[in-house]
């Protein structure tokens, strides 16, 4: 279900990318590619290497603003690199671009995920996310938060 919201983000940016900076179908299509690979990457490695603070600073610091987030600092800084390296753009075009495009993915997100005061809505998140996958990432979590739960419960 997780795939079905990134596509949905992924095609919504693509169409904005080209209606905004006339880029080519390639670049385009290149362009939203290494921005939801790196937004993966941030969520499931960067914001969750920490275990939960990761998690908690980013909220705490806001999404108001993703550009001056400093949690988002290294998300930013990955994106801008790879349009300009992969994609081949201008490095003016690729800060628009990464700009245009990070606050559309977090605006995503944040709309599939908060009710409408912008607090998380645990019936949505639960709706769009499967049992599986939730347990995958709590073990995940779990696993790197150093918590043995057969240790903890004596089993």
């Amino acid at each position: 279900m997780l795939q079905d919201i990134y596509n949905s983000i992924q095609d919504k940016i693509q169409q904005q990318i080209q209606e905004r900076f006339g880029l080519s179908e390639e670049q385009t299509s290149q362009s939203s590619t290494v921005l939801m690979e790196n937004f993966k990457k941030f969520f499931s490695e960067d914001l969750m290497a920490g275990g939960m603070s990761g998690l908690r600073e980013l909220m705490s610091n806001g999404l108001n603003d993703i550009k001056t987030n400093p949690t988002l600092q290294n998300l930013r800084d990955n994106v801008l690199n790879d349009l300009v390296n992969k994609v081949g753009l201008s490095e003016d075009t690729a800060q628009k671009v990464r700009d245009l495009s990070l606050t559309e993915v977090f605006e995503g997100f944040r709309a599939e995920f908060t009710d409408e005061n912008g607090k998380p809505d645990i019936s949505k998140i639960l709706s769009k996310v499967s049992l599986g996958d939730f347990q995958d990432k709590a073990q995940e979590l779990m696993n790197k938060i150093g918590v043995d739960l057969g240790k903890l419960f004596k089993k």
